[in-house]
């Protein structure tokens, strides 16, 4: 598991893992991800996206904050893989991805 502290106390884990011989990447989340610490997450994960797997899970179900740097990079990623599936969203991201039409596209999981 990485993880980020920038100071504040407001920091960010992030565990990656693949399955299925590579198809399937999971990035779990805890804490604040934010413009303070995206570019981390984003590196740490960057050889995993790259390699293009069918099916990329974002686990946000410990995710305590996230602005819209993390629904930014999180666009990018479903465009970089077959199928991103986002899990355990609080209601209210929830609500603001619904808002932006991205809940459909983030085939958002209980």
């Amino acid at each position: 598991m990485g993880a980020i502290d920038d100071g504040d106390g407001a920091g960010m884990a992030f565990d990656i893992k693949t399955k299925d011989g590579g198809a399937t990447a999971v990035v779990t989340i805890s804490g604040e991800l934010d413009v303070a610490n995206i570019d981390r997450l984003a590196r740490a994960a960057a050889p995993i996206i790259e390699t293009r797997p069918e099916h990329l899970v974002v686990d946000v179900g410990r995710l305590g904050f996230a602005d819209s740097s993390a629904i930014a990079l999180w666009v990018r990623w479903e465009g970089a893989v077959g199928q991103l599936e986002l899990r355990h969203p609080a209601p209210l991201l929830r609500r603001i991805l619904s808002s932006m039409g991205l809940d459909e596209k983030f085939g958002i999981g209980a």
